[in-house]
């Protein structure tokens, strides 16, 4: 006598040393009997919390369909809908570039067939061979684990619109967060920026390095730059556009935004003296060079800091440029983002308030600036105090 599929319990796959099982699910809506397999369990526990489950849908007659389009045409559609939802062309660009290391290798599977133990072999491929980029070699542990995250997201919303019974990325063993937290953080001492500065003031970047530096403004804040965003009169910047990279953009993967990283994004950011001068001079030298270049030029956007010939400066490339310039100072080693926390600490080694650096950075909230730099506020706070007790007793 056979058990009836209804009452199978999750069986052990002796070759694979998983598990599995078989279930009824119920008549379908065209009152035909319903299968449903699923496999690749590490545990018989999980197998016996999916087939719970299952059954209990089937119960309360929500059990959801399988759904059978592939994992690259459910991402494919994915990742076309997500601009309508508000995401910004960055972000969905970052999702994309995160599902290419996915759909390679698990893009011919159906959804539905998707296991924990899928995603686990993934990100363990990953970790060993992930980079497409030469160096060839493995993805960090951080890439890996965003790719996780972002796979996590998709089958959420497959499950939210009634494609998936549930995610199988809850199940999944990516590296965790604790052990592939963000770099810490890293600046420059006054000393230290006023060398690079220095060694790097002749140079085609070196005044976007010395804005960048002193305004901390971000990388594509600072190469979406333009003239008209700037009043060296009132010695200020109004931060209104970004340049990002996003592929499939036109002009190389470029492409400006008005839609700054945060809501608090757009602001003005005032310039010191130094600053100013550097400005004018670049200004004059750029319409010198205009000139000279002639028909050839193509500054169509009125941006401050240009290719030779006008076009926009690639993000990615000037940070490339930076690091490079950075390892023949024989300073310590940044990245361009650096430049944006060195010019926090020097603010907070100067007094500056949580709620004036935010709005200097575009930071969120004043709240934020604190948590993320509070270590600073506690050693700034501790030479205040030094510094006014010197004051009282005169010492």
């Amino acid at each position: 006598m056979t058990k009836r599929a209804g009452s199978a319990a999750p069986q052990k796959d002796a070759e694979a040393g998983t598990w599995y099982f078989v279930v009824d699910a119920g008549p379908g809506p065209d009152g035909k009997r319903r299968q449903v397999h699923r496999r690749g369990f590490r545990r018989k526990k999980d197998a016996q919390e999916a087939l719970d489950k299952i059954r209990g849908h089937a119960r309360t007659a929500s059990y959801v369909a399988p759904a059978k389009m592939t994992v690259r045409e459910y991402l494919t559609k994915w990742l076309a809908h997500l601009p309508v939802t508000g995401k910004r062309p960055s972000t969905v660009d970052g999702y994309r570039r995160n599902c290419d290391y996915v759909i390679p290798v698990l893009g011919g599977r159906r959804l539905d067939s998707l296991t924990p133990l899928d995603l686990d072999d993934l990100y363990a491929s990953l970790l060993v061979s992930g980079r497409r980029q030469k160096p060839y070699g493995p993805l960090s542990g951080r890439s890996v684990r965003y790719v996780h995250v972002v796979l996590h997201k998709a089958l959420a919303d497959a499950v939210e619109g009634g494609l998936l019974a549930r995610n199988v990325a809850e199940r999944a063993k990516p590296p965790s967060a604790k052990s592939t937290k963000a770099p810490e953080q890293a600046w420059w001492t006054p000393a230290e920026l006023r060398a690079f500065l220095d060694l790097t003031a002749d140079e085609p970047l070196g005044p976007l390095f010395r804005v960048a530096a002193m305004t901390g403004m971000r990388r594509g804040e600072v190469c979406g730059l333009r003239w008209s965003d700037v009043d060296l009169d009132a010695g200020r910047i109004e931060v209104r556009q970004q340049l990002l990279v996003v592929r499939g953009a036109p002009d190389g993967g470029l492409m400006f935004s008005e839609r700054t990283k945060t809501d608090h994004g757009r602001r003005r950011v005032d310039l010191d003296p130094v600053t100013v001068a550097v400005l004018r001079t670049e200004r004059t030298r750029q319409k010198a060079h205009k000139l000279a270049v002639g028909e050839g030029w193509c500054n169509e956007h009125g941006l401050v800091f240009t290719e030779p010939d006008g076009r926009p400066l690639d993000p990615e490339s000037v940070a490339k440029v930076f690091a490079r310039r950075v390892a023949r100072s024989g300073l310590p080693r940044l990245r361009f983002h650096d430049l944006r926390h060195t010019h926090v600490a020097h603010l907070i080694a100067a007094g500056a308030i949580p709620l004036k650096i935010a709005k200097r950075l575009g930071h969120a909230s004043a709240a934020f600036t604190q948590d993320r730099y509070g270590h600073l506020f506690d050693d700034a706070g501790s030479q205040a105090a030094t510094a006014v007790a010197a004051m009282v007793d005169g010492a």
